[in-house]
């Protein structure tokens, strides 16, 4: 058997014109093996289609571009180049003439290129958008492995050009996100919810720090939408206004009340509240409360492990972590500071008669689980009535959040470094593959690219 692809293609002028994509042929039958195409030969068929396409397309906007605008006689053939184009089923060079300017003298008084005006960075906007995704969702290596195995290619990108191209669409939609929304675009949500919170990269050497810090921030409103945003505050471009943006897109309005989860640091708890527009009520968050009271717990149990004869008294301090923890669960804070204070009168006598180890680490958590109760009072509700009543009262999404956006292509566990400038524009592009948005935001983003050509009259 064999078989022939090919395509019809009809100018504006009706003209029509037909290219043989490929051809082959199959002699075994009844192979599995042999049903269908292979892999490459789908390759060369799109290869060909998309040479077709693009030379045709070339073709016509060279010809209409000819044309002067304002006396309609044809400009003068200065010479014939050729331009190269980069797509995801391809390379395709095509012929790039060049024009004098017309007679006239009137619409434009400069030699024309225009297939320059169509091609301004040798490659189309998809492929580039697509290298960016893959780039930041796969280390640099592997994302130009996988397109060279399941794409058209004719040389696989470098991965210099995956990391460059990568790195400058986040840059584009960092200079995007400070762009208002449309008044109107959203419906005014009856309420926000903010979890915020902030996790840490490794920092190159030159940098001289260890890791520098990254703030993640999680934002849902009462009808089901939910937006990630994160931020590098060393390198946002007025990162409060973008969370501010975000924020609006949800349906925030002056009187939208807006709920802030941290686990009571100063920095995300001031930047949610610097971005808000309505009013905003702070709470700390249960899962690092919580967390505090069970590094306690567990000292407890240690203390119980090593030293077998004070058993009594570890099940006593065991029964009272407890009950410490249905007290913050239910807001109590007086009750649990008394309780607190009642624990370690009975440790420091206990250490006065003698000292045991196990015993001071269990008054040392106590003695900072008081400190961090009293600084974050203002903080704790009843956390009880609030998740009866569907509210968040966690960041637990917000810490998946920071496993997924820095931790699988940041994290600790891989051997590498980033700049801070690096990293937050990897972050930008992470974000909105996060989001379900890297093609709107990259089309949004595209009149902040620079082209390296200037666009003719």
């Amino acid at each position: 058997m064999k078989w022939r692809v090919m395509v019809e293609v009809t100018g504006e002028e009706g003209a029509v014109t037909q290219h043989v994509i490929s051809e082959g042929k199959r002699t075994g039958a009844g192979q599995a093996a042999t049903l269908g195409l292979s892999l490459s030969e789908g390759k060369a068929t799109l290869a060909g289609l998309q040479r077709v396409l693009v030379m045709a397309q070339a073709d016509a906007h060279c010809r209409l571009r000819r044309r002067c605008g304002h006396c309609g006689a044809s400009r003068p053939l200065k010479d014939h180049r050729s331009r190269r184009l980069v797509s995801l089923f391809g390379t395709v060079e095509v012929r790039a003439p060049r024009f004098k300017p017309c007679r006239c003298g009137v619409a434009c008084r400069r030699s024309l290129t225009p297939v320059a005006e169509i091609m301004p960075d040798r490659c189309t906007p998809e492929y580039e958008r697509i290298l960016s995704g893959m780039g930041s969702a796969l280390p640099y290596r592997r994302a130009r492995a996988l397109l060279a195995e399941l794409l058209p290619l004719d040389a696989a990108p470098d991965v210099e050009t995956v990391r460059r191209r990568t790195l400058q669409v986040g840059a584009r939609l960092e200079r995007a996100a400070l762009v208002p929304p449309d008044e109107g675009s959203s419906a005014p949500a009856t309420a926000i919810t903010l979890a915020i919170d902030a996790g840490h990269v490794k920092s190159i050497k030159t940098y001289q720090v260890r890791s520098f810090e990254v703030m993640l921030a999680r934002v849902g409103n009462d009808q089901g939408r939910e937006v990630v945003f994160s931020s590098l505050p060393t390198e946002a471009d007025r990162q409060v206004r973008q969370l501010h943006h975000v924020l609006r897109r949800l349906g925030a309005t002056a009187t939208t009340p807006v709920t802030i989860l941290s686990d009571g640091a100063e920095g995300p708890r001031s930047l949610g509240a610097a971005a808000s527009v309505g009013p905003i009520r702070n709470v700390l968050d249960w899962f690092h409360l919580s967390m505090r009271v069970q590094h306690v717990a567990q000292a407890v149990k240690g203390w119980a492990t090593a030293v077998p004869d004070a058993a009594e008294r570890t099940t006593m301090l065991d029964d009272a972590v407890t009950r410490l923890r249905w007290r913050l669960w239910h807001g109590q804070t007086e009750r649990a500071l008394t309780l607190i204070g009642d624990l370690l009168t009975d440790l420091d006598a206990a250490l006065e008669a003698a000292d045991d180890p196990p015993a001071r680490k269990v008054a040392a958590l106590l003695r900072a689980l008081e400190t961090y109760v009293v600084g974050q009072a203002d903080l704790i509700i009843d956390y009880a009535a609030a998740r009866h009543r569907g509210e968040a009262i966690s960041t637990a999404t917000t810490e998946s959040t920071v496993q997924r956006l820095l931790h699988r292509r940041m994290g600790a566990n891989q051997q590498m470094r980033w700049s801070p400038r690096g990293a937050h524009r990897m972050l930008k592009v992470r974000t909105a593959v996060m989001n379900g948005t890297l093609a709107a935001d990259h089309a949004a983003a595209e009149p902040y690219a620079r082209r390296p050509f200037r666009r003719a009259a």
